[in-house]
């Protein structure tokens, strides 16, 4: 599609806008003393879900995490010689969306590392493998748990703590490739299910040893009206971007193109429609926003991931169209389940359902509001395996919900292809 230089290093330029909003809100609301402060109660946090980082170091110190963050993630594909598509643009946006809640610059390394060994040892290009090794820190919180749990001295928890990351992320490119047959495509955060299957097995062995995990808690409030304005900003940023990048001739049909497809792996509208993308993004994240301040929901570091993810799937796979069903079941379900419908749960879960999305649009609204009210019901059932280790928990809530719904729903329809 693209072959200009220009073009080819344009969503990194895109993303880098990004930071740099942010970095202005961080420097204009904070002193860099209050700053590095900030993120060092960051990066030494334990990292477990919940672990909202602006509960933990402040907005601007999240912030500074969430750029370093993204910037490793894009040196690592430039240094590499990634050409941009939308799996590429989605890595990056989850990647800065869970740099507010898990993701920090000590932990996810080693996973990194671990991935790039497995690529050596295949006699494989690494290029192969950078969607994953921007993913699976789904498991970074693990790094962080032996580091910081203070089992034994300082030191030989952090070695131990790389240590399993590095296991983790060796193994990462195997489960992966095996957990998205399982579902055939039909949950968008596979990397969140093979997650869950390695934490899940990870918590096991840590509890035969002794070792007990307590999930955390931290999940800050107040702030939804300065979190409100960055991301509508980031929103109004994303539809300039798309309209004054692409052809204006071309925006409004190639809209209409996007939601006529389903979203199942693998949906990349950056290949298909290229910039137009941006703009069915910046609608993604306006909508995401507008919908959880409707309900009187919190804007704090775990609520921008999941609005985060939702935009980045916009360039991989989510719609206007196929995202809203899955949300209304959601919010339907949060009405027979014990939480309030603005508690951490059901609101993490409102969001992270789209994941679903595919679902809606292969077979239909009517189907992805149940699948919507299965997930928001059955992922609080689903941390209690991991004990917070697997950030994309609801990834992995997800691919069980798909695992059950796509059979009956071929009991009814024809059209599973």
């Amino acid at each position: 599609m693209h072959t200009s230089k220009e073009e080819f290093y344009q969503p990194y330029a895109v993303m880098l806008g990004i930071y740099g909003i942010f970095l202005v809100f961080a420097f204009l609301s904070a002193s860099p003393e209050e700053l590095w402060e900030g993120l060092i109660k960051i990066v030494t946090s334990r990292s477990v879900l919940i672990t909202d980082y602006i509960g933990i170091g402040g907005i601007s110190a999240a912030l500074i995490n969430v750029v370093l963050v993204g910037c490793i993630g894009i040196f690592m594909l430039i240094r590499i010689k990634v050409k941009p598509n939308g799996a590429t643009i989605m890595a990056l946006w989850l990647t800065t969306g869970f740099s507010f809640f898990g993701k920090n610059i000590f932990n996810m390394i080693p996973i990194t590392f671990g991935v790039w060994l497995y690529s050596k040892i295949q006699k494989e290009p690494f290029i192969r493998y950078y969607l994953i090794a921007l993913l699976a820190a789904t498991i970074s919180p693990a790094v962080s748990e032996i580091s910081f749990l203070n089992l034994w001295n300082r030191p030989l928890n952090i070695f131990f703590g790389i240590l399993l990351g590095i296991l983790c992320g060796f193994i990462f490119p195997a489960v992966s490739s095996f957990c998205v047959r399982a579902h055939d495509g039909y949950n968008l955060y596979n990397m969140g299910f093979t997650g869950g299957l390695i934490s899940t097995f990870i918590m096991a062995m840590l509890n035969s040893i002794g070792i007990e995990v307590e999930p955390m808690s931290i999940w800050s409030q107040g702030n939804n009206q300065v979190l409100a304005m960055l991301l509508y900003i980031v929103s109004l940023f994303l539809i300039g971007c798309g309209i004054l990048l692409g052809d204006s001739k071309k925006i409004l049909p190639d809209l209409k193109n996007i939601t006529k497809h389903s979203g199942r792996l693998a949906s990349d509208f950056y290949i298909l429609f290229g910039q137009t993308t941006y703009i069915n993004m910046g609608v993604l994240c306006a909508l995401a926003t507008t919908i959880l301040l409707f309900l009187g929901a919190g804007l704090n570091g775990p609520t921008l991931a999941g609005i985060f993810t939702i935009v980045g799937f916009g360039s991989f796979g989510k719609h206007v169209k196929n995202i809203l069903p899955l949300m209304i079941g959601s919010i339907f379900g949060t009405f027979i389940n014990q939480w309030d419908i603005t508690s951490p749960t059901n609101t993490l879960a409102i969001l992270f359902s789209t994941g679903l999305s595919p679902i809606a649009g292969q077979f239909g609204p009517f189907w992805g509001t149940v699948a919507g009210f299965l997930h928001v019901n059955f992922v609080s059932r689903v941390r209690y395996l991991n004990s917070g280790l697997n950030l994309y928990n609801n990834g992995y809530a997800a691919g069980f919900v798909a695992l059950l719904l796509i059979p009956i729903i071929s009991i009814f329809r024809k059209d599973r292809t």
